[in-house]
């Protein structure tokens, strides 16, 4: 057995148990039997050789102090990202466990403090993306060793509602980019575009005309431009994932004047001054009232957001008989079970044309 145990018959709690920690430090802990002394000794021993050993003196820093340190060692992630950590710690997860030690910070504590922002009023999205980066965080300080299981783990949270997504067919689409363009010149064109590429807003934004190969109607997403603190920050895709879209021969055309004699670096979609379109000055000047008027024909699409444009793309490539692998990689997603998620309903003619076959082969069987 690494460690040893001694009697100090002058002390209140006199059998003093020790041991070599992994990296050399020594812990000792002191008992009033031999009986605890050993029963301790032989658990703490156990917990090394099983790998599941927690350092007490790492557990007893505070919350707060670990927080900064997870958030600081967190080396590959976009600074939005980054910007959104910082933002829940500072004004959610420090205020709230700051003080506390990570060994102390139980279960209860965290259940009880979900049961407060239910009563403060957050929706069910916000309290969870709170709990996700608590959890994340205490889960890196199991990975340290300073904890040994992960007391945010299993907490109930609200059922979170999501959004219906909301579809337009190719006569809603153009007729939205009409009221556009009625708007200011020009943006017509764009909704067009995002409606038929399935671009996310922040990749129209970085696109550039040197990603824009349009003798083979190819878009290259490489780039885009997400708001961080009021800065528009130009970065990778959404998880890193470039790829290629290609567009339908009538929108390529739509894009040809604006690619005459122009730099590569310049981007193809700008704001009337000539920089990078911002969502808040997009959505109050052309969207909303573009909306607005769609909507008196069509009541059913209040509400309807910028990326609906994407969930529209994805519906019209469908109904053209796309199948998941090609609308994932259209969409950029990681992986196609994300997309079937999200669109798999749309699929209910396929599934009445494989009943179909399967009742020719039931009539030729029978």
């Amino acid at each position: 057995m690494n460690g040893s145990i001694d009697h100090r018959p002058d002390r209140p709690r006199p059998w003093r148990a020790r041991y070599s920690a992994p990296g050399g430090r020594q812990v000792s802990k002191s008992w009033k039997t031999k009986v605890e002394a050993q029963r301790w000794l032989r658990e703490e021993i156990s917990r090394i050789d099983r790998g599941s050993w927690v350092d007490p003196a790492g557990g007893a820093m505070l919350y707060g102090e670990y927080a900064e340190l997870w958030l600081a060692g967190k080396l590959n992630i976009k600074e939005k990202t980054r910007h959104w950590y910082n933002g829940i710690l500072r004004s959610r997860l420090i205020p709230a466990f700051g003080r506390y030690q990570i060994r102390h910070l139980g279960a209860p504590t965290i259940r009880s403090w979900v049961s407060d922002l239910v009563e403060e009023g957050l929706s069910a999205a916000r309290i969870r993306h709170l709990h996700q980066v608590l959890r994340t965080s205490l889960q890196q300080a199991v990975k340290d060793g300073l904890l040994t299981r992960n007391p945010a783990d299993g907490i109930d949270l609200p059922t979170e509602r999501h959004r219906e997504m909301q579809f337009l067919d190719a006569g809603q689409l153009h007729e939205l980019a009409r009221y556009a363009e009625g708007m200011r010149s020009g943006q017509g064109t764009m909704i067009i575009f995002l409606g038929y590429s399935g671009l996310r807003w922040s990749e129209l934004v970085a696109l550039r005309y040197r990603s824009v190969d349009l003798l083979n109607r190819r878009i290259h997403v490489t780039e885009a431009a997400t708001d961080v603190g009021g800065r528009l920050v130009f970065d990778s895709p959404k998880s890193h994932r470039r790829r290629t879209v290609v567009l339908p021969r009538s929108v390529a055309h739509l894009i040809e004047d604006r690619l005459e004699s122009a730099s590569p670096d310049k981007l193809v979609f700008t704001a009337p001054e000539g920089g990078p379109l911002r969502s808040s000055n997009y959505r109050q000047k052309i969207w909303v009232p573009s909306v607005a008027s769609l909507a008196v024909d069509h009541p059913h699409l209040r509400g309807l957001r910028i990326h609906d444009l994407r969930h529209s793309a994805a519906s019209m490539a469908i109904s053209c008989g796309a199948n998941i692998k090609v609308i994932q990689r259209m969409l950029g997603h990681r992986h196609a079970s994300m997309t079937l998620d999200r669109y798999g309903h749309l699929y209910t003619e396929d599934l009445e044309d494989v009943a179909d076959r399967l009742d020719v082969v039931f009539r030729g069987a029978a």
